[in-house]
């Protein structure tokens, strides 16, 4: 849907000088454009250019009337398929005429190959692309005549598709002569000139002249980085909880297992109240038992008793001096010490 809408646009861009015109009108006759079985002018010879897309079959008639006075007939018919629509033919009588514009435009070689038979120029004709307004139509052209663009909701993605290698790199340098990094693949149908970065598929479209498109896709880049930015602090914010809960879970047991060995009664009011809140509150932050304290202190505060506690029960458990003496010198630091406020009374 985001590629034909992006399609109905440029079929009704307008560009202006005959020069862009007639690098578009060359884009789209060599890309689409096919000869009947006699391609040779005359005897009932025909020049078609086959496309599923309405508006672009409207352009081609209006192309080659404004440019070269040729009337071509148009043919609708229902494709049948995996992909069921419309297929329109527009075809031009090759006669002198007709062969004469296609040469104009650098769609076909001026001289025949051996036995008369005509042959498709294999790259771009650069003579009409000296100046950069009919670069730009060149790339409109050849997009219309066998571009795609992926939804941006999905991915980035834009591409063209080319019979001939040579024509695919022509493109691709005409699309890094406006800073497009274009890359061209080998593909069942023929060579696909490609980008697949955000910036590459905005700045071609850009070139176009698919404005409102550019629009639409910068829409949902922004709202892309919106979520991703929501996503990344949600996700950092989960691990961070997590962390915090673990951390306490850890040190409620630590604190359990150095109580069972010397006691509550062992350490100072303010480890033995931070002791307690972390025992009955194993999911609470540092801030949080600060607040659950009598009277409250601050997380720093917090920090600092539990940081103590935690240090004591280490050297319980590593038996530096033995249990008894461990409680037995807490209760004396505490008792002589007395409590110094909320976050010296230790």
């Amino acid at each position: 849907m985001f590629s034909a809408t992006t399609k109905e646009e440029l079929a009704r861009f307008s560009a202006g000088s005959k020069c862009c015109l007639l690098a578009e009108f060359s884009a789209i006759a060599r890309m689409t454009g096919r000869f009947s079985d006699r391609n040779q002018p005359g005897d009932g010879a025909v020049f078609e250019m086959v496309t599923e897309n309405a508006a672009l079959a409207r352009r081609m008639v209006g192309l080659a009337r404004d440019l070269f006075d040729l009337r071509p007939s148009v043919k609708a018919s229902r494709r049948k398929g995996r992909s069921p629509g419309h297929l329109y033919v527009v075809s031009l009588p090759y006669d002198m005429k007709t062969r004469a514009a296609l040469c104009e435009m650098g769609v076909i070689l001026e001289r025949p190959r051996s036995r008369g038979q005509e042959a498709m120029r294999p790259g771009v004709p650069w003579s009409l692309l000296s100046k950069q307004c009919c670069r730009r139509a060149y790339l409109r052209g050849a997009f219309l005549a066998r571009g795609y663009v992926q939804d941006p909701e999905r991915a980035y993605h834009m591409e063209m598709m080319t019979d001939a290698e040579q024509l695919a790199r022509g493109l691709a340098r005409i699309a890094s002569s406006f800073g497009v990094a274009a890359r061209v693949s080998k593909h069942r149908r023929g060579f696909m000139v490609y980008v697949k970065d955000g910036d590459d598929v905005a700045q071609l479209l850009r070139v176009t002249g698919a404005h409102s498109s550019v629009i639409a896709l910068e829409s949902v880049r922004v709202m892309r980085g919106v979520r991703g930015d929501v996503n990344r602090v949600v996700n950092c914010d989960t691990a961070n909880v997590g962390k915090a809960v673990d951390a306490g879970l850890a040190q409620a047991e630590t604190i359990k297992m150095f109580l069972e060995r010397s006691g509550m009664a062992c350490l100072p009011p303010g480890l033995r109240e931070i002791a307690r809140l972390r025992m009955e509150h194993p999911e609470a932050s540092l801030k949080e038992l600060g607040e659950m304290a009598a009277p409250p202190i601050t997380k720093s505060a917090a920090n600092h008793r539990m940081r103590r506690l935690l240090s004591l029960a280490r050297r319980a458990e590593a038996g530096d001096r033995g249990d008894r003496s461990v409680g037995a010198n807490i209760l004396v630091s505490g008792e002589a010490g007395g409590e110094r406020g909320s976050e010296d009374g230790l």
